[in-house]
């Protein structure tokens, strides 16, 4: 099973002293069937008042503090150890066919078998159920495509039409805004996705965590040069949850560490929080994802 170090820092800079500073946060890798996570490591500077930590109703691993000092900048650093082995993926014709595929969901969640699933159908707070979105999948349902078929094709279609844009967007952009620039950033395309997805009648769910990148041929690879990284998962019946990476038009591999899974990127940010005074303030991120020796 092939082991990565992950180091994400996230840094605040005030222009006046901030007094007091909540922070939760979702850095640190979660357990999963082809996921382990072998350590984990969190550095605050300054110090915090207090730290907690718990699981979440999602299953994730969250941490809190609080920072009751004045302070012009904070510094969270985390560092993990993961193992991650390369998912395996179902034979495309052993999967069921999108529209027997929403029938057995609506089954499974009317007799409660997997009424959780209901999150994953409907609109959250950073994923409205938007017109243009359910569209991005017209007509490719003509045949009923088995849902593995369904969701290649949807990302081949999604790859032709979205272009990766750092500068398009922010995190607070409407879908309907990054529908008509066509234009994003990996956040963007999975919220879109998923609003695709749930609009024909699979729960789709977001998920945030890091892609292992690589250096041009001869470039070294440069630390603090990644980025944390966002896709989607689909629940398929008969087989659960798969994860596919809009982003890359690609289905995910042992190069893609899951942080944490929610309904949207509201439930699973990285580091949220609140201060009280500090004026104005940047944020600065840095991730480096490299294989362990």
């Amino acid at each position: 099973m092939p082991a990565y170090h992950v180091i994400h820092t996230t840094r605040y800079r005030h222009t006046f002293s901030t007094t007091v500073s909540w922070q939760a946060l979702h850095l640190e890798p979660r357990h999963e069937a082809t996921q382990r996570r072998e350590s984990f490591e969190l550095e605050i500077a300054p110090p915090p008042a207090d730290l907690a930590a718990r699981t979440d109703v999602f299953g994730n691993r969250q941490h809190f503090f609080s920072l009751r000092e004045p302070h012009l900048e904070l510094v969270i650093t985390s560092r993990s150890l993961v193992h991650r082995e390369e998912p395996v993926l179902p034979m495309p014709g052993l999967t069921p066919t999108l529209a027997a595929a929403r029938r057995q969901v609506a089954d499974l969640i009317a007799d409660g078998t997997e009424y959780s699933l209901e999150q994953y159908l409907h609109a959250s707070p950073q994923v409205p159920l938007v017109a243009g979105a359910r569209e991005l999948a017209a007509g490719l349902d003509a045949d009923d495509p088995t849902v593995l078929a369904w969701l290649t094709a949807l990302g081949a279609r999604f790859a032709t039409q979205f272009t990766f844009d750092a500068k398009a967007t922010t995190i607070t952009t409407p879908l309907t805004d990054v529908l008509r620039l066509k234009r994003g950033v990996c956040q963007d395309f999975a919220h879109l996705f998923i609003s695709c997805i749930r609009q024909h009648g699979l729960p789709a769910a977001y998920v945030s965590g890091y892609l292992l990148t690589t250096p041009p041929p001869g470039k070294p690879r440069l630390r603090g040069a990644d980025a944390s990284h966002a896709w989607v998962s689909v629940y398929v019946p008969g087989t659960g949850w798969i994860d596919y990476d809009p982003t890359n038009a690609c289905y995910v591999a042992a190069g893609h560490i899951v942080a944490a899974r929610g309904r949207d990127y509201a439930d699973v940010s990285p580091v949220k929080g609140l201060f009280t005074g500090g004026g104005l303030h940047t944020l600065t991120t840095g991730v480096t994802v490299e294989p362990a020796a």
